[in-house]
């Protein structure tokens, strides 16, 4: 990996801007963005979301991810800006289009997470008041809750928190919340909203690859999943590299890069332990699927190696220890 590419100062460069072009900051132009399929998409309004189930390729019959994009920096207040057309997103949403097994929603909240650190902190409770209200009337209107399953990056996992916390308000239980390397400036401790934690869901259950950074370093689901020990370096990523280049938040990625290989079918085997360092010295018990497979009677953390590069998951061979000189 070379230290810096033609996208390595992508969100640098966004410091510059207020909102994205043609947005307003403002929670009424959030917006849900229905994926047909990876190359059509249909975007609706936060307040005017029941279109979306007329649309004849929503089947009611599938399970329904909601993916909630990130934003997290704590360098500088602007430099970790992302939107639902980021490649987090892309590659995320294409792994499911490609499963075919599910109904795909992404909150596009981009406008808001466009701003200071500050300001987007602020922005986690009116935003996921407003995408819960969403939810509720597509529920109401026939969504089945048992499906729901949502997923959240950085502070995404967070603003999913807060959905799931308004659900609950209208007696909806949310089964399943996916904190892909949930945010840590901010929320631990928390400044302005209660961190995602195990009473936001039936079952919470965590990836953590950067923990301690940009990323939370403590268990905070009922299942916490700790791929190469859950930190910086992941492998593959640059010890070194500049700060709020992209390279920069190679381990923060990994998160999502997982995750969406797990919905692809990568077997990612993990295996029980107490700490990383048990995991390293082969005093470990049990093994679980990390990522899409993961079940909910799970709890505890677990440990796994990955690969430097794609394919990322290494099967049982990823639930070993690692030797002395031995990757």
């Amino acid at each position: 990996m070379s230290l810096l590419s033609k996208d390595s100062f992508q969100q640098i460069k966004r410091i510059f801007m207020s909102v994205p072009q043609g947005r307003k900051s403002q929670v009424s132009d959030t917006r849900i963005i229905y994926y047909r399929d990876s190359e059509r998409n249909n975007s609706y309004g936060i307040k005017r979301v029941l279109p979306l189930l007329s649309d004849p390729t929503f089947d009611f019959e599938k399970p329904t991810v909601f993916y909630i994009h990130g934003l997290v920096n704590w360098c500088h207040p602007n430099a970790y800006i992302e939107t639902a057309f980021d490649s987090s997103v892309a590659t995320v949403v294409n792994a499911y289009v490609a499963h075919g097994g599910f109904n795909m929603l992404v909150l596009d909240w981009g406008n808001l997470a466009f701003g200071d650190y500050i300001s987007a902190l602020l922005n986690i409770k009116p935003v996921g008041n407003a995408a819960g209200k969403a939810v509720f009337k597509l529920l109401k209107r026939g969504l089945d809750i048992k499906g729901l399953h949502i997923v959240g990056h950085s502070m995404g996992a967070h603003v999913a928190a807060v959905v799931a916390r308004y659900l609950k308000t209208r007696r909806y239980i949310v089964p399943r919340i996916t904190a892909l390397d949930a945010a840590y400036p901010g929320f631990y401790p928390p400044l302005q909203t209660v961190p995602v934690n195990p009473k936001d869901a039936d079952f919470v259950d965590i990836i953590h690859t950067d923990g301690g950074w940009f990323g939370a370093s403590t268990s905070i689901g009922h299942v916490d999943f700790w791929p190469n020990g859950g930190t910086a370096n992941q492998p593959g990523c640059l010890p070194f590299t500049l700060p709020l280049t992209v390279e920069n938040f190679c381990n923060h990625w990994r998160s999502w890069q997982y995750w969406a290989e797990s919905v692809n079918g990568g077997n990612f085997i993990a295996r029980k332990c107490n700490t990383y360092e048990g995991f390293r010295q082969g005093k470990c018990f049990g093994t679980a699927f990390m990522g899409l497979a993961a079940t909910p009677e799970l709890r505890g953390n677990y440990y796994l190696r990955t690969a430097s590069q794609e394919p990322f998951a290494l099967g049982e061979s990823g639930a070993t220890l690692r030797r002395r000189g031995y990757t």
